[in-house]
């Protein structure tokens, strides 16, 4: 699912016109993005975390933790189709 396509899905299931979603998409992307670059990391309860680490070569890498909510869902989900 590429942006465009999670903006329309967000819009769906909001009820939300399509530049309204987009917005409030961009809005939360550009939080996290400017969280990350502070040095704060971001924890979504039931979701996970984004975070910064830094490899050996002294490179800033964005990372994203799933939180156990998330994994037990898709496992789940993973299991019944099987």
């Amino acid at each position: 699912m590429n942006r465009q396509e999670f903006v329309r899905e967000v819009s769906k299931r909001k009820g939300l016109s399509k530049m309204k979603a987009y917005r409030s998409v961009n809005a939360v992307m550009d939080t996290i993005r400017m969280a990350l670059l502070n040095g704060d990391d971001v924890e979504i309860g039931g979701f996970g975390t984004f975070a910064v680490v830094t490899d050996l070569k002294g490179e800033r890498i964005p990372v994203f933790k799933a939180g156990r909510a998330l994994k037990n869902i898709i496992n789940i989900s993973e299991s019944e189709e099987k």
